[in-house]
């Protein structure tokens, strides 16, 4: 047996890291002088005053005090755990103690000379939160003059300091915790969802733009604070920093702040002293008031102390900020009264922050052009100049028509009228804009023609990760920006005519040539010198503007949702909302999400409020999605689907309103066919050919080629088509119904009626606010949501064949008085009460939030996914496979209602072939998923068998690959019980099975058993087994630190009377970990093994080693026993990160060894097999590597290749 040569190896390790590891540096010093420099405010910041004897935490927040004494324009920020671990009860008669400690600290932080401003902590929430949380907010608030944000255990809340300062306060608590153990969580708040959350708070952050932003979270984005070896590698609670949940929301905060500029993260979960960057995002860590963390600094920038102290964050006017940190003076030498100075020997560490953003006086203009009018293209004629085989895969789009020059009216923007001026960012995902404002507060939307596709990549597809700087100049952006062309570039400037011809609101965007200018102010740099549109801003600001109809108000849909969810007395005006939905077929517009809509407010004769749709952004209209590449990709990822080429007639009708159904479900609510069709008839009457013809011979001149006849003519076949077109999207939009109450107490009726027939409705103080009937023949399933309220729900009459309905509750003591309770279903909390007058009432009660919240995107739908394989392996050849996927979304998703699988592959070197089914079904026995996996091989389906023992020969030069093949044919059915959640799964399986092992007498198996020997028969099995798995890993696609952990433990029995029965243990434990902070060297290693107890087994059933996840040196099966073990060490080294010409990649290296053996009856040849070698990875995106490699054991060298890494 070959050994390994150890001292080449470590050499190789010591190498490898001595070149990847740069100089790291115990703490950063500032040696800056300040400038003399107008402070514009001051942020004295601490946290976990409540985990600290009270007498001392007065004593700190004292010597504070005195600090600031002398200062104006200051706030003291407490982020985080003003209570201690008991939290605030819910209950009065509990509240003495927290209660007596906060008034001694109110004492304390209201001497504070400035605003006094808390945040909740974890220790906010370890007791009845949130209604606990509300209850301190009140005792806050009527004695201390502190506020405390978020209100009412909410995700967020936004306050502007002054003109230079805003402060985002985030509960970061609120996200981590696992809301199915706080049933009332979110019920006063606007934000339902994370995603909700995290949309908000990067608005907020680009609202606040031109200041600077100071985000106070409890927990860090960033942290140097060393941890124990379990929090390093398991991550198992939300607080801990490796947690999964905690590592999104760091990555996801962090990444949508560093797309700005001037924002200041402030944290106080670690007990230390901390000052960190990374992307030019600053992290203050000030939570050393009591025992403190160790945390050691990892760059000549950091800071690190373990001293008690505090923070003081100090911004200027001109933008700038400092971040001082002060040790408290000793209590046992200066007693309780504090020096009152400022003096360096308190100070620890000092860092200066330089503004980010440009101010004008630093900025350069050129001179204006003394021309009326410049011939400018969206993109570049070499952009759009693509070749014969590119446009067969991709399709011509509207390409050519991007870099065509059309002549447009220069735009300077202090020549408009009124003093018009940029404040701020605005832009989606994709588009970039500026938002202007005139003297009369009336603003506008200066939007460039070119989008951004790094923009786009880095908002929906790299959300943790900040990459834009990567992604410029790739392919994946030129990719992206030439998928754009498949919109036509000027078609939406045909809207306002054609809007305008059926009545339908909007704005009136005009094109112009924008060249860079003093009137950008600060934005020149990044905008001018191109093509944009220049419109009036939908919003409240304008709501005296008559294209928008001059209404009392303007709502977001956001503001339109919760006003609804309020009170009956608003509503929808679904005349016009269906007018603009159809008007959204004619001209194939299928993205129209919630932030495309404005709603203009009208208060009608008897008081209510009605709302009338004004759709905006119609970039999408007459879209042209040619060549095949699409049309497959559709078949793999079906949110592509809604994007339908613009033809005559119109393609799936389900698929094109993906985006749009569930505002649709939300605001249609009582419109019948006819009232569809009094639509229909509207807009075939007004948009005539001549309107159709008028609306876009707006159009610039050149762009009005052949592409406009061809959209034009498109447009009156879908107009004359309209009713059918209708017609379809009414069947589909009512085949399920979705009916809301308010937050007052609603009372709903059920009326079963005759002929399938259901009416549906809502009472408020004995008045009718809402009556529907529903017919079974269109109408499978509603859901009633209560919402808030004490509600109640009344089902009544003997109909036959009735509609199957879910209710839904709320949060309050909700009335269930079923008395017919044929296909209805009652959901509710468990933990609260409730009454339910008929006890053979079926029910689910239950407190998971996801299905007790009502969330208006969900609803029920199925999707289809095809997914092509392919793959190498030595011992198997080349492989292809086709995968099937059907998954259905219901109520009660975890993450889908069902799903089906079936997939096949097909195996060129031993031409056999396997096929799998499994379907799943969600919350069969509650949290439990059952699924079933049923599998066939075919008798060419091979595994490989050397003999049995840790010695048997293999003489690779002068045997063929197919001698140790053994030709099995198997199936197998395995029922199984599955519970997820917070990273680990447990499966409880049973299988039955069959192996039918071939008696090739050419082969190693057919010489090794004699002919007659049980094997060759069909042997058949049952089997009991359960598996735990808990993962926690940072990035998949290159792990740097987590673990994975598995263990199966099971029982097999021969059933065909061969006394074949056995036990089993498998476990296994993978870790990896960083060798430098950054990742750029990893450590991984993964123990695993495999036991058989009892000695009745067949060879197929043994402890295997060899192949691709154990000795990667050897074939597959290569070692067949009773017993193995084996560990795989890697050290992964990322070589060199960078952008290129294709897409952002990095490219590492790896050296690994790995050693095993296997165990048997006879125990003979008692040594270990070992392996060594390396790869070549490379990874792209952070979400993709691909990793070559090759390795050398006993029996040569064996090259794989994998997508991934194995452990």
């Amino acid at each position: 047996m070959q050994t390994l040569p150890l001292n080449s190896f470590y050499a190789i390790i010591i190498l490898l890291l001595y070149s990847s590891s740069p100089v790291i540096a115990q703490q950063g010093e500032s040696d800056t002088v300040r400038l003399e420099k107008e402070v514009s405010h001051r942020f004295y910041i601490i946290s976990n005053v409540g985990d600290i004897d009270v007498v001392e935490a007065e004593r700190k927040i004292m010597e504070i005090n005195q600090q600031s004494k002398s200062e104006s324009d200051a706030t003291l920020l407490i982020i985080g755990n003003i209570l201690s671990k008991e939290g605030f009860p819910s209950k009065n008669s509990e509240q003495d103690a927290p209660k007596a400690k906060l008034k001694k600290l109110m004492t304390a932080w209201d001497g504070f000379n400035g605003n006094v401003i808390l945040t909740p902590g974890k220790n906010e929430w370890l007791r009845d939160a949130p209604k606990s949380i509300d209850e301190l907010e009140s005792f806050l608030q009527d004695n201390s003059k502190a506020k405390f944000w978020p209100n009412d255990g909410c995700s967020l809340e936004r306050e502007t300091i002054n003109d230079d300062v805003v402060l985002e306060m985030v509960d970061s608590q609120w996200f981590l915790e696992d809301w199915d153990e706080h049933p009332y969580i979110n019920g006063k708040c606007e934000h339902k969802t994370r995603d909700e959350f995290l949309a908000e708070f990067k608005d907020d952050i680009k609202d606040s733009q031109g200041k600077t932003v100071v985000v106070a979270v409890y927990q860090p984005i960033i942290s140097n604070t060393q941890t124990s070896v379990i929090d390093k590698f398991g991550g198992f609670t939300s607080e801990s920093f490796e947690n999964t949940e905690n590592r999104s929301f760091r990555g996801q905060l962090k990444t949508i702040a560093s797309q700005f500029d001037d924002v200041i993260f402030v944290s106080g979960k670690d007990r230390n002293l901390q000052y960190l960057e990374d992307n030019d995002v600053p992290q203050i860590i000030s939570g050393a008031l009591g025992k403190s963390q160790s945390a050691r600094p990892r760059k000549d920038e950091a800071f690190a102390s373990e001293k008690n102290g505090y923070a003081k964050l100090t911004i200027f006017k001109d933008g700038s900020s400092t971040a001082d940190y002060f040790a408290f003076e000793d209590a046992s030498s200066n007693g309780n009264q504090p020096s009152g100075k400022d003096s360096d020997s308190k100070k620890l560490f000092s860092k200066e922050l330089s503004r980010q953003r440009l101010t004008g006086k630093e900025m350069s203009y050129p001179q204006k052009m003394e021309v009326d009018t410049v011939t400018a293209s969206i993109y570049n004629a070499n952009e759009t100049e693509k070749s014969g085989l590119y446009k067969a895969f991709w399709g011509d789009h509207f390409r050519s028509l991007y870099s065509k020059k059309i002549a447009s009216p220069v735009l300077y923007i202090d020549e408009l009228p009124n003093n018009v001026r940029p404040i701020s960012e605005g832009g989606g995902t994709q588009s970039r804009s500026l938002r202007l404002i005139d003297d009369n507060e009336h603003e506008y939307t200066l939007r460039a023609l070119r989008k951004s596709a790094v923009q786009f990549l880095q908002t929906t597809a790299m959300n943790e990760h900040y990459v834009e700087e990567y992604l410029k100049n790739t392919v994946a952006e030129r990719v992206l920006l030439d998928f754009y062309t498949t919109s036509h570039p000027y078609a939406q400037f045909a809207m306002p005519k054609l809007s305008q011809a059926i009545d339908i609101l909007h704005a009136n965007p005009k094109i112009y040539y924008v060249p860079k200018q003093k009137g950008l102010g600060i934005y020149s740099e990044k905008y001018g010198d191109a093509l944009f549109m220049l419109e009036e801003h939908v919003g409240d600001e304008n709501k005296d503007f008559e294209i928008f109809g001059t209404p009392d108000d303007i709502l977001s849909t956001a503001d339109l949702r919760l006003e609804l969810r309020e009170t009956k007395d608003a509503f929808v005006d679904e005349p016009s909302y269906i007018r603009a939905r159809l008007f959204d077929h004619l001209v194939g517009n299928w993205d129209r999400h919630q932030d495309q809509w404005r709603w203009a407010e009208y208060e009608t004769a008897d008081g209510k409020k009605r709302y009338e749709p004004i759709p905006r952004d119609w970039d999408q209209a007459f879209p042209k999605y040619d060549g095949t590449a699409i049309s497959f990709l559709k078949y793999s990822f079906p949110i592509l689907r809604k994007m339908q080429s613009y033809d005559a007639e119109m393609g799936n009708i389900k698929w094109f309103n993906l985006s749009g159904y569930p505002l649709d479900k939300m605001f249609i609510n009582t419109a019948k066919w006819s009232d569809w069709k009094a639509q229909v008839d509207y807009i075939q009457k007004n948009l005539t050919d001549e309107a159709i013809d008028a609306a876009f011979a707006t159009l610039p001149d050149l762009a009005q080629d052949s592409s406009i006849v061809r959209i034009k003519q498109n447009l009156r076949s879908r107009r004359d088509n309209l009713e059918s077109i209708a017609n379809r999207y009414y069947d589909y939009l009512t085949d399920f119904e979705v009916i809301k109450g308010t937050e007052d107490d609603d009372t709903f009726i059920i009326d079963r009626q005759s002929s399938g027939r259901t009416e549906i409705s809502i009472l408020k103080d004995s008045t009718s606010v809402f009556k529907n009937t529903y017919d079974a023949t269109m109408t499978n399933e509603i859901w009633i949501y209560g919402l808030d309220g004490k509600d109640t729900f009344i089902s009544k009459g003997s109909g036959k064949n009735p509609i199957k309905i879910k209710v839904l509750g709320g949060e309050e003591n909700d009335t269930y008085d079923f008395d017919n309770t044929r296909k209805i279903k009652l959901y509710d909390f468990r933990s609260k009460e409730n009454t339910i007058v008929n006890p053979k009432s079926k029910k689910w009660l239950t407190d998971v939030y996801d299905v007790n919240t009502y969330d208006y995107h969900k609803r029920k739908y199925n999707a289809n996914v095809i997914l092509p394989s392919i793959g190498y392996d030595g011992d198997t050849g080349f492989r292809m496979g086709l995968k099937d996927r059907f998954t259905t979304y219901g109520l009660i998703d975890n993450p889908f209602a069902t799903q089906h699988t079936i997939g096949a592959e097909y195996f060129f070197a031993t031409e056999g072939f396997a096929i799998a089914y499994t379907p799943e079904f969600a919350h069969v026995f509650k949290a439990w998923h059952l699924g079933f996996d049923l599998r066939y091989a075919s008798p060419n389906f091979t595994m490989n068998y050397f003999g049995k023992g840790n010695g048997t020969l293999y003489d690779k030069e002068n045997t063929e690959r197919d001698f140790n093949r053994v030709r099995i044919r198997q199936w197998s059915v395995a029922p199984y019980l599955k519970h997820s959640n917070a990273g680990g799964s447990f499966i409880l399986r049973s299988k039955f099975e069959s192996n039918d092992v071939s008696d090739d007498n050419d082969r190693f198996v057919g010489q090794f058993f004699s002919a007659d020997n049980d094997v060759f028969d069909e042997q058949r099995y049952i089997t009991g087994e359960a598996t735990y798995t808990y993962i926690n890993i940072d990035n998949p696609a290159y792990p740097s630190r987590g673990m994975d952990f598995n263990l199966t433990l099971g029982y097999t029995n021969n059933i065909e009377g061969n006394n074949n029965r056995f036990a089993y243990i498998k476990p296994s434990l993978a870790l990896r970990y960083p060798l430098h902070p950054s990742g750029i060297a990893v450590i991984a290693t993964k123990l695993a093994g495999h036991t058989i107890l009892g000695d009745d087994y067949e060879f197929y059933h043994g402890a295997l080693l060899g192949g691709n996840n154990s000795l990667r040196g050897y074939r597959n099966e290569r070692f067949n026993g009773k017993t193995a073990v084996y560990q795989s060490t890697d050290l992964r080294v990322g070589v060199s990160r960078f952008r290129t010409n294709f897409i952002p990649i990095q490219i590492g290296v790896s050296v690994g060894f790995d050693y095993g053996r296997v165990w048997t009856e006879d125990g003979q040849f008692d040594r270990w097999h070992n392996n060594y070698g390396g790869s070549i990875w490379v990874s792209g995106f952070s979400s993709l590597t691909g990793n070559l490699g090759l390795y050398h054991g006993e029996e040569g060298n064996r090259l794989l290749f994998s997508v991934g890494f194995n452990f």
